[in-house]
């Protein structure tokens, strides 16, 4: 494996530094995600939220009551402190409660200028109610630090791409005639679930025969149509663990004599080669419109009769499908350290359609897939 770049500064780090020069002394970020990023903690079905970056570099974790215990096991943060009530499902405006224990952590309370950002819908304008600080936006700095990966995030991301592709072997191994769309669906979440050792988000587009030419969900949703001799499978499996995603696609055959499957395989075959290309191409600067622009050119070309109606990639990470996005009106500059899933795809109207997807890591040699550079960097 070629050299990798330098691993940029963590995000902690580049959080303290646009702290700094904003001349913001305290940042609370409400919601999951936030959580997730700057402590780890993620929890199925957890409930509201918020981490409170004090004047000092401490992390607070505010999270309710009864997940206050688990989140001292699990979170990286300087303290855990629990809000409202013991119990569940009585207290009906549990952001309410969140907000009023985080406007009275002293680093809040006593803060001039405060960061701040929310995926809690009126949790800024609540907090703000109660304090006497000027409100900065730390939405958008937040954004551009989660578009740059630390290792332990490409971990967590890996580790939810192997899911992934255990789900894509459950599809394998199960795309047989006789064998319904909703049965596949089902073994590969199985797969990935089991494999998990815990709950997992799961979204799956699982598509056969004539039905792959639909694309994706909301167009066909795995229902009980049949797959028979002949026909191909189209599994796009995307997992979330640990609060990262990861995802995955691939075009399987049902072998028989004569089929859909032969033409299907050589669209694949196609395909892989314009991931390698588009792989290649991910190299800080480039832009996601340039990227789309050569997956388009060369699928459309290559296959006149077939179409690619979708984006050819997206971002990924705490979000399934975040910044910088493989469509034409995206010009943001890639950087190093960014995780893009990669998905060429051609559909033949009412005939068939194939698609594969991978993971991989921006580096100014080109990008590199998840699991190669994971495997060989251990």
């Amino acid at each position: 494996m070629n050299s990798l770049p330098a691993r940029p500064p963590h995000r902690r780090e580049r959080l303290s530094a646009w702290m700094q020069a904003e001349d913001v002394t305290c940042a609370v970020l409400f919601g999951a995600d936030h959580v997730t990023h700057l402590t780890g903690y993620a929890r199925y079905f957890g409930g509201p939220s918020a981490v409170v970056v004090g004047d000092e570099g401490d992390y607070v974790l505010v999270v309710m009551q009864d997940e206050a215990p688990v989140a001292r096991n699990a979170a990286s943060a300087d303290e855990v402190i629990g809000f409202g009530e013991r119990g569940f499902g009585i207290d009906l405006d549990p952001v309410a409660g969140l907000v009023a224990t985080v406007a009275a952590l002293p680093a809040v309370a006593r803060a001039q200028r405060l960061g701040i950002a929310s995926e809690l819908a009126g949790a800024n304008a609540r907090l703000g109610a109660q304090l006497n600080a000027t409100l900065v936006d730390a939405g958008e700095p937040l954004h551009g630090i989660r578009l740059v990966k630390d290792w332990d995030e490409l971990e967590k991301i890996g580790a939810s791409y192997e899911l992934c592709w255990l789900g894509q072997d459950a599809v394998a191994d199960g795309a047989v005639p006789g064998t319904s769309e909703i049965e596949l669906f089902t073994a590969a979440q199985a797969a990935a679930q089991i494999a998990s050792g815990a709950p997992i988000e799961f979204v799956c587009d699982l598509l056969s025969g004539p039905n792959t030419a639909d694309v994706c969900c909301p167009i066909h949703v795995a229902g009980t149509r049949v797959v028979q001799a002949g026909d191909v499978v189209i599994a796009d499996v995307v997992v979330r663990s640990n609060g990262y995603w990861g995802d995955s696609a691939e075009t399987h055959a049902v072998a028989s004599a004569e089929g859909a499957e032969g033409k299907a395989a050589e669209a694949r075959a196609l395909l892989l080669d314009v991931l390698e290309e588009a792989r290649t191409m991910l190299v800080p600067g480039a832009k996601g419109s340039s990227v789309f622009a050569h997956v388009h050119e060369r699928i459309v070309e290559a296959l006149p009769a077939g179409e690619l109606p979708h984006h050819a990639g997206h971002g990924l990470g705490l979000g399934a499908f975040e910044d910088p996005h493989l469509i034409p009106s995206d010009d943001t500059p890639l950087e190093p350290w960014m995780v893009l899933a990669v998905e060429p795809g051609v559909y033949f109207p009412r005939r068939y359609g194939a698609r594969v997807e991978n993971v991989f890591v921006v580096t100014p040699s080109g990008g590199i897939e998840l699991r190669r550079l994971l495997a060989e960097t251990r």
